[in-house]
């Protein structure tokens, strides 16, 4: 059976298959434990959550921004990562041999992976309402957009900001991509285009970029975007 990974804390949880989900989702049971959960990290966190923050990766089976294959993200809260969320994704499409050999998901790795329609509000309970951060902002907002549009979705009210962008308005390296911001600040850097090694990857780099402003907020007045505003 599939599964959504989820990482809580730094103390990886057991994988929940998606029957199994589905089965506590109905009966309320999921949304009971989660908060319990989150509630103990709010007790240890709370001074920090103005500065909290979500990384997020798309890879995708092709070149349409329609064609999600996996989603990554990490939450950010006190300089940390507590939480982690990872699933691969059935894009009902095509793979093409290029996309493949840029992220090693193939086919028959999806065949039963649930559909973005489905892993969509997984999605936005992890990011619960946080500022979303991704490194070339375009391609993942826009895949992102044009996956909702395709399913019929509204648009959410989703804060966004590229790290790519604020690495070039901020500080001076030879090159902006994620392998070199990496490099840049002498972090190990493994398993470049897997979404979830991606999103980490991003909230290190996003986490040393901040050091440059006040906060995130006062960031955000002037880097910040509303994923709304695509239509």
């Amino acid at each position: 059976l599939f599964s959504i990974l989820i990482n809580i804390t730094g103390v990886e949880m057991n994988s929940f298959p998606l029957y199994f989900i589905l089965r506590m989702q109905h009966s309320g049971k999921i949304f009971i434990f989660l908060a319990e959960i989150k509630e103990s990290i709010l007790e240890r966190t709370v001074l920090g959550m103005e500065n909290a923050f979500i990384a997020l990766d798309f890879e995708t089976a092709n070149g349409k921004r329609t064609s999600i294959c996996s989603v990554g993200m990490v939450k950010v809260v006190n300089n940390e990562i507590v939480e982690s969320f990872y699933t691969l994704v059935n894009p009902f499409d095509y793979f093409s041999q290029t996309n493949i050999e840029v992220h090693g998901i193939t086919p028959e790795d999806v065949i039963d992976a649930p559909s973005f329609e489905y892993v969509f509000p997984y999605m936005m309970q992890f990011i619960d309402k946080l500022p979303v951060v991704a490194h070339n902002a375009a391609f993942d907002m826009n895949v992102l957009h044009q996956s909702l549009k395709q399913l019929n979705i509204e648009t959410p009210s989703m804060i966004y900001f590229c790290s790519y962008q604020l690495a070039k308005r901020t500080i001076d390296a030879y090159r902006y991509g994620l392998k070199h911001l990496m490099k840049h600040y002498k972090l190990d850097f493994h398993g470049h285009h897997d979404a979830l090694n991606d999103a980490k990857a991003c909230a290190m780099i996003t986490f040393r970029l901040l050091k440059h402003y006040d906060n995130l907020q006062s960031m955000l007045q002037i880097y910040g975007k509303n994923l709304k505003d695509k239509g």
